[in-house]
């Protein structure tokens, strides 16, 4: 089936004075049309020269509006058959960490305290995670991370105890967090791996992050690794889930 090109009204005009590209506003009302059934799945959208003599674009600009739908997964190009449109599969769908993002980028409004610093035995369970020998030494550091002043993050993290690392002047700074969940380059690491687990706090993880003892929290895991792969801090962040809630967004969004 194809889908006859609707009547546009003032709101599916493209505006040259928006400073939203042309393509980009297109991909939006056509995203509309999908999203209140005027576009049904398996349906065929008209060809990508009509779309654009109907809007008064390019045949280009109809073709980039349509490459960014694909992108998204909402059309099918089908080589000699023309455009469809997608039967949505909600088990693509993904958890995101909008609301966590948002608040690790006022970085002039996060704190980071130094909670413990200490040089200890590696127990067995840390030497197997970090590829340590026998009788090795780990340094532990917990901090507690606080946004406005407020308590966000408590951290515990481990490293190799080897005083040329650079790794523990980096498990210092807050960048270590905000740096991987805003997926940007991290200093020192080559790559990073996270595992999301529940938890309850104990009484000392409650009075530092002003919960109750038993609580339930997310405990966000990580192991870092160093160019040569060897995997060279682990560790732990204890995060309120009122502080980072769990979102997913299924279907079709206009923004």
């Amino acid at each position: 089936m194809s889908i006859p090109m609707p009547e546009f009204n003032d709101t599916e005009r493209i505006d040259k004075k928006d400073h939203l590209p042309a393509y980009a506003q297109l991909a939006r009302i056509i995203k509309r049309r999908i999203s209140n059934g005027s576009y049904q799945p398996g349906a065929r959208l008209p060809s990508e020269a009509a779309i654009a003599g109907n809007f008064g674009i390019s045949a280009m600009t109809a073709r980039q509006a349509i490459g960014l739908l694909e992108q998204e997964g909402l059309v099918d190009r089908v080589q000699g058959r023309g455009t469809f449109i997608k039967r949505l599969k909600f088990t693509a769908s993904h958890f995101g960490l909008a609301s966590l993002n948002a608040i690790l980028r006022e970085k002039e409004k996060l704190e980071v305290r130094i909670l413990k610093t200490v040089v200890e035995d590696a127990r067995e369970d840390l030497r197997k995670v970090l590829q340590l020998p026998k009788e090795n030494s780990v340094i532990l550091v917990e901090r507690l991370i606080l946004h406005e002043k407020h308590p966000l993050i408590f951290h515990a993290g481990y490293a190799r105890a080897d005083p040329e690392s650079p790794f523990i002047e980096t498990m210092l700074e807050t960048d270590v967090l905000t740096g991987l969940l805003l997926e940007e380059s991290l200093p020192s690491f080559k790559k990073a791996q996270l595992k999301l687990l529940p938890t309850s706090l104990d009484g000392r993880e409650a009075k530092y992050l002003q919960l109750t003892e038993g609580q339930n929290v997310f405990k966000l895991e990580h192991l870092y690794f160093d160019a040569s792969d060897l995997p060279s801090a682990f560790g732990w962040f204890l995060i309120s889930p009122e502080r980072m809630p769990m979102i997913c967004r299924m279907g079709v969004w206009d923004d």
